[in-house]
């Protein structure tokens, strides 16, 4: 059921993002969000060809573990 919904949204975002302005509401940034998080959610991943959407980076919590040495 997600990858159906990822699939018409990806379709339909994409057919926004080549029709001008069919919906004043959405604008294209907004259609290139939804195509690209949804075809993210389909296993194909676009974002790498758009370098203003940022890399994610993953969080750290506290220092790094590893062996611990007593002195």
């Amino acid at each position: 059921m997600k990858k159906a919904l990822a699939l018409v949204l990806a379709t339909a975002s994409g057919i926004v993002l080549f029709i001008p302005d069919p919906i004043p509401l959405i604008d294209e940034a907004t259609a290139l969000l939804i195509f690209v998080s949804s075809l993210g959610a389909l296993g194909i991943n676009v974002s790498r060809f758009l370098p203003f959407l940022g890399k994610k980076v993953p969080k750290t919590k506290g220092p790094k573990e590893g062996p611990v040495v007593d002195v």
